[in-house]
């Protein structure tokens, strides 16, 4: 294959990659296909693959891309972290712990490996090993505002409530328009009946997806805490519309809608 013809895959790996955004089928299968087939050895058509099929939910699938990737070269850093989260996906943390601590061995400052290998340890259950790999990965790389979001959430689960906080308002300042944090944090102030710090933390997340169901029922509980029962209703029909078949939120609709109608 010439200079010039080494160009094609990756021109077909990017007709593939760009296809995983619009969700095209054809267009997938074609470019990263195509891709393999004219140089089966071009890595990233095998990653690109994988993660197009792990979005279909072929996981099997994408694990032989990813080892096929990795059999190209063992010491692929990201096809290690994408194997793990595919391996983790059917259910076996500690073969995706594997992998990850794979990627550490030969790269000790990679700081999405000590990343994942936290997140993996902590579905384990081992909260404090899940805490060393997130300080590692802040050590790393202080602005990772994720590793602050996942360290408040371990540091929660050991009851350290302020350092939780903490830890939840270093990553929006780091990333403003991280939803999930805004929630973790409303439930962290709800827990320490700051209702109205809740409030405006679910209202953000709120102005970021307005679709979340479970967020409108948060809200609603918030506000309900707070004694303001006509806008936690309006929380909690807006939490039902949404998620109609979720009990906790049909209860709490329901019984809310009969006090305020009495």
């Amino acid at each position: 294959m010439s200079e010039d013809d080494n160009q094609v895959p990756s021109a077909l790996v990017a007709v593939g990659t760009k296809a995983l955004v619009v969700r095209s089928a054809a267009l997938v299968k074609r470019g990263l296909a195509l891709a393999e087939s004219l140089q089966p050895d071009y890595q990233l058509a095998h990653l690109a693959l994988g993660l197009e099929l792990g979005h279909r939910g072929d996981w099997d699938g994408a694990i032989a891309e990813y080892r096929e990737a990795l059999r190209l070269n063992p010491k692929n850093d990201l096809a290690h972290i994408l194997l793990g989260a595919a391996i983790r996906k059917k259910g076996d943390p500690d073969r995706a712990i594997a992998e990850y601590r794979a990627v550490i061995r030969f790269q000790p400052d990679d700081a999405n490996a000590h990343f994942f290998l936290g997140v993996a340890l902590r579905e384990k259950g081992d909260v404090d090993g899940a805490i060393a790999e997130y300080r590692e990965v802040l050590r790393l790389n202080p602005n990772f505002a994720t590793a602050h979001d996942r360290l408040g959430v371990a540091l929660g689960d050991k009851g350290n409530k302020d350092g939780e906080i903490a830890q939840y308002r270093k990553a929006l300042c780091l990333n403003p328009n991280g939803e999930s944090t805004h929630i973790h944090l409303g439930v962290a102030l709800t827990g320490k009946g700051d209702f109205e710090g809740a409030i405006g933390e679910y209202r953000q997340a709120l102005r970021l997806n307005p679709n979340n169901g479970r967020t409108h029922y948060l809200l609603g509980h918030a506000l309900e805490k707070k004694g303001d029962r006509e806008a936690a209703l309006q929380g909690y029909r807006a939490a039902y519309e949404l998620k109609p078949q979720e009990p906790d939120i049909r209860e709490a609709y329901e019984r809310l809608l009969q006090q305020v109608s009495r």
